[in-house]
């Protein structure tokens, strides 16, 4: 478009009508009449004010994030609010702009509310690589309503025992009583298997499968293994599962610390404190 209108220009500076040539040259007459203006030389984009470098360095040490939570994380780094379009400008002088992904999806309400926390879990697997031991099965549970990591395993192999044995941890590590708890899945065989189904009810947890081919139906846990793989699994190269169990472990713990878009760009363990303070819950709402 710059190129066209500053032809557009030349044309109409030999004298030809400017609507005429910006009808041929297919551009605004707007672009052909409004006065060319030059920055300053010393005006370029993030450079020169306060807190330009701690922004550039929180991005540098968060590679595949974007302009929001970079935006988040400086702020808590600087103590002040900082623009997300400021953030954007001293990204983009510095080459550290991310690609965004298509939003040009399929979007579906959602069917559950949310309403307290130890409501309702997702839970799912993926499936990470180690030199020594192949594929090792990541079981991951997050609650939908704090979005912390409730429980997690890494096990050689994935079947009904090593979800069971996620779950169970995960139970006994909150206090889960009956009737209290919906746990989300999948369809995968081990979710699906009759002991799966038959230790859940045991428990008085309601299970809630997600429809066929839907993973919007179990949004915060594919999100949360899609972070997980672009922060730390396709980053890392891990010798045996004692290697991945230790890395992941060290991942939770982290992101349990993490500002969450979802939750206000607060952390799941500030969540999970209002929650259990009355008055710190009061004061966020």
């Amino acid at each position: 478009m710059s190129t066209r209108v500053s032809r557009a220009r030349a044309v109409v500076a030999t004298g030809r009508k400017p609507a005429v040539v910006a009808r041929v040259a297919n551009v605004s007459r707007q672009a052909l009449y409004r006065p060319i203006s030059r920055r300053p030389a010393g005006a370029g984009p993030g450079r020169g004010r306060p807190g330009d470098a701690a922004i550039v360095e929180v991005a540098r040490a968060n590679p595949v994030d974007g302009t929001r939570m970079v935006a988040a994380l400086a702020s808590r780094e600087l103590g002040v609010p900082v623009n997300r379009k400021r953030v954007q400008r001293v990204m983009r002088a510095h080459g550290l702009l991310q690609r965004s992904r298509n939003t040009d999806r399929r979007r579906r309400p959602g069917y559950f509310r949310v309403t307290r926390p130890d409501e309702l879990w997702h839970m799912d697997m993926t499936k990470v690589w180690t030199a020594a031991h192949g594929w090792v099965y990541l079981h991951v549970i997050v609650d939908c309503c704090t979005r912390q990591v409730t429980g997690w395993t890494v096990d050689v192999r994935t079947r009904t025992t090593e979800a069971i044995g996620c779950v169970e941890a995960a139970v006994l590590a909150h206090g889960i009583v009956p009737e209290q708890l919906t746990l989300g899945t999948d369809n995968g065989s081990q979710f699906t298997s009759r002991d799966f189904r038959k230790h859940l009810s045991a428990r008085g947890i309601t299970h809630r499968r997600g429809g066929y081919r839907d993973p919007e139906s179990q949004a915060f846990i594919e999100s949360w293994f899609g972070q997980f793989k672009k922060r730390c699994a396709w980053r890392t190269e891990w010798e045996t599962i004692e290697d991945a169990r230790t890395a992941i472990a060290a991942y939770v713990e982290t992101y349990h610390h993490r500002p969450h878009s979802g939750l206000g760009y607060r952390t799941p363990t500030e969540v999970a404190r209002a929650w259990a303070d009355p008055d710190l819950q009061n004061a966020a709402t």
